[in-house]
C-alpha cells in the first residue's frame, strides 16, 4: 500500500489549532479531512505547536500530510491519509508566534485549543496565544466578524471555562473587543473521545507494518483505536460553528444547541475515571507499564469492574440520560482500554484536576450513602492510591523544585502535577501513624480550592463525607507504611468473594 502524499497547500486557512498532539490529529483534524473529501467543506488548518518545533517542522516538511493508523491487540485495521493541515509553526518563539498571528488575516471560522488541562490557565502559553489571536482577528475583521472556539481538553464545561478566563482574568482590551467576545465568538462546550497512545507505547510490529504499508516517510504517524460510538459532541447554542461537523452523523458526531453537560459528566465519570482513579496509578506503582496489562491483571481486573459498576449506579441515579445505560457505557470503555496498548505514565499527570473532575462528584453525591459497602471500599482504595502516587519521596532543587515519588518496586518517578498543594501536605507521610495521616487528609479534603470546579456557585469540600474520609485514610495509611498496592488490593478482593 504505497501511498502518494496528497498536497493541500492550495487550500485556504480557515481553522487555527493551538496544539499539535495526537488527539487533535486523530479527531478534529481527521474529521475536517473527511469533510473536505466529501466536498462538504473546503478549509485548511494552520497548527501552532506550543512547546518545541519538531511536530511543526515535520508537518511543514510533509506539506501537512500524515497518516492515522487504527489498530488494537489484533493488529492494524485501517490506515487513513489525512491532509487537512496547510501549515504549522512553533509558538515557543516570538517569530513563530508572529507567523501564527499572521494567519488571523484570513477569514477564519474556528480556533481549536488542544492542550492538556495544565495549559488551561491564565499565563499559560496556550491561553496567552489564544487571547492575542482573538484580539488580532477582531482587529483585522471588525465587530461584525464571527468565530467559534473549541477547547478539546477534558475539563467540565470546557468552552465556558475558556470564555470566562478570557473575560475575567485577562486585561480588558477595549469595550468594543469585550462586546465582540461576548456576542460574536462562540465558546463551544465539547466532549471528545478517542484513545491515542504515544508512539513509543505502540508495539514495534504494528509500527513496522504501518511504515511498510504507508510506503512514504511520515514522522507523524498517529496510532489510535477505531472511532468510538460518540467521538465528538459539541454544544453550539449560538449557532456559531461554520465547520459542518454535524454532517458526520455516520461517525457518531453530534452538534446540538442543547446543553451537553450530562454527556460530558458521563464521559468524565464513566470513561476518564477508568484511567484515574481507576487503574493507571495503581498499575504504575505496581510496576506495570501498560494500561491494557493493568486492566487485565488478575488482581486489578475484578476490582476495576466492581469499581466502575459502582460508579455507574451513582452516575445513573445522579445524571440520568434517557435511553442510555451508564453501566454499558463504562463497561464498553473498560473493554476498549484492554484492546489498546497505552502506557500508564502518559496518563499520570495533572492529578489534582483529574480527581476533582472524575472522583469528587462521587464523594459528594447524595447517592453515595446507598452505594454498596464493597464499592465504598474499592472507591476509597482507588482514591488513596492516587494520593500515594502524589506523596513525595524526594523534593530536590529550588527553581522550581523537582518532586519525585517511589513505586512499590523501589523505582523513582517524577510527580508532574503542576498543583503542589497535595504533594506538600503529604510530604514526609511515609511511615507516619494513622492519626497523622488522618490530619493530613483532613487538610486536603477540606480545602475547597482543590475540589470546587471553576465558576461553581458554591464551595465543594470532600471532608463532609466522613465515611469516605475515614476509609481513604485507612487505605492511605497502609500504603505509606509498607503495604504495596497489590497487597492491599488482594485483601480487598478476598473480602469481595
Amino acid at each position: 500500500m504505497h501511498q502518494k502524499r496528497l498536497l493541500n497547500a492550495s487550500r485556504r486557512t480557515k481553522i487555527l489549532a493551538i496544539g499539535a498532539g495526537g488527539l487533535q490529529r486523530a479527531l478534529t483534524h481527521e474529521f475536517v479531512h473527511i469533510l473536505n473529501q466529501r466536498h462538504l467543506y473546503d478549509g485548511g488548518i494552520f497548527v501552532g505547536q506550543p512547546r518545541g518545533t519538531e511536530k511543526a517542522d515535520a508537518l511543514n516538511r510533509q506539506h501537512g500530510v500524515y497518516h492515522v493508523v487504527t489498530f488494537d491487540v489484533e493488529g492494524i485495521h485501517d490506515i487513513r491519509q489525512v491532509s487537512s493541515v496547510v501549515g504549522a509553526t512553533t509558538l515557543a518563539t516570538e517569530a513563530g508566534r508572529e507567523r501564527f498571528y499572521a494567519q488571523t488575516r484570513n477569514p477564519l471560522e474556528l480556533v481549536l485549543i488542544g492542550v492538556t488541562e495544565a495549559g488551561i490557565a491564565k499565563g499559560e502559553l496556550a491561553m496567552d496565544v489564544l487571547n492575542e489571536t482573538l484580539h488580532r482577528y477582531f482587529s483585522h475583521h471588525g465587530a461584525d466578524a464571527t468565530l467559534a472556539v473549541i477547547n478539546t481538553d477534558n475539563l467540565r464545561n470546557n468552552g465556558d471555562v475558556i470564555r470566562d478566563m478570557l473575560r475575567n482574568e485577562y486585561p480588558r482590551r477595549s469595550n468594543a473587543y469585550a462586546g465582540w467576545l461576548e456576542t460574536n465568538v462562540g465558546f463551544l462546550n465539547e466532549m471528545g473521545d478517542r484513545l491515542v497512545p504515544q508512539v513509543y507505547a505502540v508495539p514495534e510490529d504494528i509500527q513496522t507494518e504501518a511504515r511498510e504499508r504507508i510506503g512514504i516517510p511520515d514522522e507523524l504517524i498517529t496510532y489510535a483505536e477505531k472511532m468510538p460510538a460518540k467521538p465528538l459532541i459539541l454544544e453550539d447554542p449560538g449557532d456559531r460553528l461554520r465547520v459542518p461537523f454535524g454532517a458526520l452523523e455516520d461517525f457518531g458526531v453530534i452538534v446540538t444547541q442543547e446543553s451537553i453537560e450530562p454527556h460530558h459528566d458521563w464521559k468524565l465519570l464513566l470513561v476518564n475515571s477508568v484511567h484515574v482513579p481507576g487503574i493507571t496509578h495503581k498499575g504504575m506503582l505496581a510496576g506495570i507499564e501498560y494500561v491494557n496489562e493493568a486492566a487485565v491483571h488478575p488482581t486489578f481486573a475484578p476490582h476495576l469492574e466492581r469499581l466502575m459498576a459502582g460508579y455507574a449506579e451513582i452516575v445513573q441515579a445522579d445524571i440520568p440520560i434517557a435511553g442510555q445505560s451508564a453501566s454499558a457505557y463504562t463497561r464498553e470503555f473498560i473493554e476498549r482500554i484492554r484492546r489498546i496498548k497505552d502506557d500508564n505514565a502518559r496518563i499520570n499527570i495533572i492529578e489534582t484536576v483529574k480527581l476533582r473532575e472524575r472522583a469528587a462528584d462521587i464523594v459528594t453525591s447524595p447517592n453515595y450513602a446507598s452505594a454498596t459497602e464493597q464499592f465504598k471500599t474499592d472507591f476509597a482504595y482507588s482514591f488513596a492510591t492516587v494520593l500515594r502516587f502524589l506523596t513525595p519521596h524526594d523534593i530536590a532543587g529550588d527553581r522550581p523544585p523537582r518532586y519525585s515519588g517511589i513505586t512499590d518496586m523501589g523505582e523513582t518517578y517524577e510527580i508532574r502535577d503542576a498543583d503542589r498543594t497535595i504533594q506538600n501536605v503529604l510530604s514526609g507521610a511515609f511511615g507516619t501513624e494513622l492519626a497523622d495521616v488522618e490530619s493530613r487528609l483532613a487538610a486536603i479534603f477540606s480545602d475547597a480550592t482543590l475540589w470546587t470546579p471553576p465558576g461553581s456557585a458554591g464551595e465543594v469540600r470532600l471532608s463532609q463525607n466522613r465515611d469516605f474520609s475515614r476509609r481513604a485514610a485507612q487505605f492511605y495509611h497502609q500504603l505509606v507504611n509498607g503495604k504495596s498496592c497489590l497487597e492491599v488490593l488482594e485483601a480487598i478482593n478476598q473480602q469481595a468473594k
